[in-house]
């Protein structure tokens, strides 16, 4: 019995020092990419989050970002949307965290209705999970 009332105290300890915003930064490390692209153009386009707040567009040059930060649930992204004329304007996102684990994150960009998601999927496991539409690619 003591070793049960060991155990829960353990347990009541880490689930109130976990942080689930520093949780989050953990999870979201990594590249992140649209499986609906994939699907139909075999390209992997989306975003890569670096350790300290560094954001990179994956394929998708008309992006040049900068950085990320997700606070109370929000994912923020600043950089710069490129212009076709080669002009640069600043481009910043605020997305809700829908969905974040090891495979997938989904954002909602408009939380009143209705509502639109973004799914990303983890670059590591996109090409096992989706197959790509040869049919339209022809």
């Amino acid at each position: 019995m003591r070793n049960l009332l060991c155990i829960g105290l353990t347990l009541l300890c880490l689930a109130c020092t976990s942080d689930p915003q520093k949780e989050m930064e953990k999870k979201i490390i990594g590249e992140w990419c649209n499986p609906y692209t994939y699907e139909s153009t075999g390209e992997l386009k989306g975003f890569r989050f670096k350790k300290g707040g560094v954001c990179e567009a994956i394929n998708i040059p008309s992006l040049d970002l900068k950085t990320w930060n997700i606070k109370e649930g929000y994912l923020f992204i600043k950089g710069f949307s490129i212009e076709e004329n080669g002009g640069k304007e600043v481009y910043e996102t605020k997305e809700k965290i829908d969905l974040l684990n090891a495979d997938s994150l989904c954002l909602v960009a408009r939380e009143s209705a209705p509502r639109l998601l973004f799914l990303y999927l983890n670059s590591k496991i996109i090409k096992e999970r989706v197959s790509v539409d040869t049919q339209s690619q022809e």
